[in-house]
């Protein structure tokens, strides 16, 4: 009987035991350091909740307990990815009950402190008054002993297979990864509604309409960068004032947060830009109103937001401080484009602007604007109407859901992709494009396939193929907009060319066999063959002053005899030798081909 009694005991002791191995162990509720006493208290009758502070007088006895601030939650010590920037991670509920948390950085104590304070207040917090006071919570912040470790990052998006919002981290099952904003500008993300109600009420009414589908699409597609490392950039939707641009800019936002705020604007600085990318990294940064920007900076906008990496600037001791950095797609709309607004500063856009900011007409060609199909509305200004109504009642839930799904599938989705993006410019892309329309094509297969993923996850309910067709309709608007599948810097130049001849033809050539004639400014010679058409040589100053200018006249050559319109020299130069009368010596010059004004632009 004993034995089987010493046998019970035994079990319920390892029972015991195995409990309290997984009972999670208390917090902290006071600590003392220094002769000094911080505890975290909560409510009763006789005291409010809140950090205090208990010291203690001249004859080592402890004063009255002082009030600090409501209760303020330190979970863990926070830290960059190299080990700097260390800080702590505050958690406290507002007076509305709304719950905050922030990664403050330890380095903001080392001063007065207030930063701190201000910070937390503008977050709710309750602070007592009094230098006193506000000194202790410094001290508490410092000295209250921390366990758990989280690592801190000052971008949101990937954090290797984590997602980080600004107030949560999407996948991964490792150490807490937290956001700490250092750019001064708060994220506009936000949700209201569910994903399932922003299925049914705001992409049913994009359903069937290209370019409705297609921003929708883009907004989606921002995460899939950080998955497969394709090139970053943007598309500009171009129209005339209220044709349902900002309908489309709406419903983008509307997959990450408020259309009223989601949205910003171009006009703002360039220190602001790089802050604005940096907020979107691995997302999408919507910017309306084009026309708002310096002409004189739009290039050079489109350049850095694509590129990825703002300017490198000098710390107060002088040294280099890290550049920011991003990865991100971006959606824009204005009434012109990005080459026509650079033109009012005199300015020509070259092609690496034109193809980092994709210009797309934003009418669809069915009479309706920016609109396919009416979905049931009475009209086009009904639908836009439906839809302004519709994003405002539902936002923010489909893109955190949707980032669920990537951050559970993210090992396998890279390749499932990169194979569509593959498939997508094999089907929409001419077999003779140049790199740089295979380089856009691949943004917007992914574009097409981000739509696509979100349909098979159930998100959009859209039928399948959608969002592909409405990529590839705008896809051929930006082809035609763009001047056809050849290099853009070859079809510039053939313009200008053209241009020089349309306008010196008569008046700065001479002919070859003529040497009595005065030509002011002459540029070269013609020669007339026997049924009247003429052939223009021109002299290898004039060719790269004024035919070239903007390019490079070797690799212009070299181009304009690929193009059949320069007639290459007998020893393989691009250049000719040829004997004017006038001239009574032999001089090179370059000699152009009727074919010049057969050229497609």
């Amino acid at each position: 009987m004993s034995a089987v009694l010493d046998s019970a005991d035994v079990c319920a002791d390892l029972a015991m035991a195995a409990a309290a191995l997984q009972a999670k162990p208390q917090p902290l509720t006071r600590y003392e350091v220094g002769g000094m006493r911080f505890e975290l208290r909560e409510h009763t009758a006789d005291q409010a909740a809140g950090v205090y502070f208990i010291g203690k007088d001249k004859d080592g006895n402890e004063k009255s307990p002082q009030w600090l601030c409501s209760p303020l939650r330190i979970l863990a010590m926070t830290r960059g990815a190299k080990s700097f920037e260390w800080g702590r991670l505050l958690e406290w509920d507002d007076a509305d009950g709304v719950q905050h948390r922030w990664a403050m950085p330890m380095e903001l104590l080392q001063g007065d402190g207030l930063e701190v304070l201000r910070e937390l207040a503008r977050r709710g917090q309750r602070i007592a008054p009094g230098k006193a006071a506000r000194d202790m919570l410094a001290t508490y912040l410092q000295v209250w002993p921390v366990t758990e470790r989280a690592r801190c990052v000052d971008r949101l998006g990937w954090c290797g297979g984590v997602y980080v919002l600004p107030d949560q981290a999407i996948g991964g099952n490792g150490e807490r990864v937290v956001f700490q904003n250092a750019h001064g500008l708060e994220p506009a993300l936000s949700t209201l509604g569910t994903a399932s109600q922003w299925r049914d009420e705001v992409a049913a009414l994009a359903a069937g309409n290209s370019r409705m589908v297609f921003a929708l699409s883009c907004a989606l597609a921002g995460p899939l960068l950080g998955i497969t490392s394709d090139d970053a950039g943007g598309f500009h939707l171009r129209g005339p004032s209220s044709c349902g641009k900002s309908t489309a800019l709406a419903l983008a936002a509307s997959v990450w947060g408020n259309p009223q705020e989601y949205p910003r604007l171009w006009r703002t600085t360039a220190n602001g830009l790089e802050g604005l990318a940096a907020l979107h990294n691995h997302g999408l940064l919507i910017l309306d109103e084009l026309s708002q920007v310096d002409p004189r900076e739009a290039g050079d906008a489109a350049y850095m937001l694509a590129n990825g990496q703002g300017k490198t600037r000098a710390s107060r001791s002088g040294t280099a401080k890290p550049a920011a950095r991003w990865t991100l797609l971006f959606l824009s709309a204005g009434e012109e484009s990005l080459s026509g607004l650079m033109a009012r500063a005199g300015k020509k856009a070259n092609a690496g602007q034109e193809i980092r900011l994709a210009d797309i007409e934003a009418d669809a060609g069915a009479g309706l604007g920016a609109f396919d199909c009416l979905n049931g509305q009475p009209s086009a200004a009904a639908l836009a109407l439906a839809i302004k109504e519709a994003v405002g009642r539902c936002f923010g839930a489909v893109g955190v859901e949707w980032l669920k799904h990537l951050a559970r599938d993210r090992a396998e989705l890279a390749d499932t992709i990169g194979a569509a993006v593959r498939e997508f410019v094999h089907d929409h892309v001419p077999k003779e494009a140049a790199g740089q329309v295979l380089r856009v094509a691949r943004r917007f297969g992914l574009v097409a396939e981000a739509g696509e993923l979100a349909t098979r996850y159930g998100l959009t309910g859209w039928q399948p193929g959608e969002a592909e067709a409405a990529a590839g309709r705008c896809f051929d608007s930006w082809l035609e907009s763009f001047g056809g599948p050849g290099r853009r810097e070859d079809r510039a130049l053939l313009q200008q060319v053209r241009a020089f001849f349309e306008a010196h033809g008569s008046s700065r050539f001479q002919d070859v066999d003529d040497a009595g004639e005065r030509i002011i400014n002459r540029a070269g010679f013609f020669r007339t063959g026997a049924d009247g058409s003429r052939q223009f040589f021109v002299m290898p100053e004039v060719f790269r002053r004024e035919l070239c200018a903007g390019f490079d006249h070797k690799a212009a050559a070299a181009a304009l005899v690929a193009a059949g319109v320069i007639q290459p020299g007998a020893d393989g130069k691009s250049s000719r030798t040829l004997t004017p009368r006038a001239l009574g010596q032999k001089v090179r010059v370059y000699a152009f081909t009727g074919k010049l004004m057969e050229a497609d632009e």
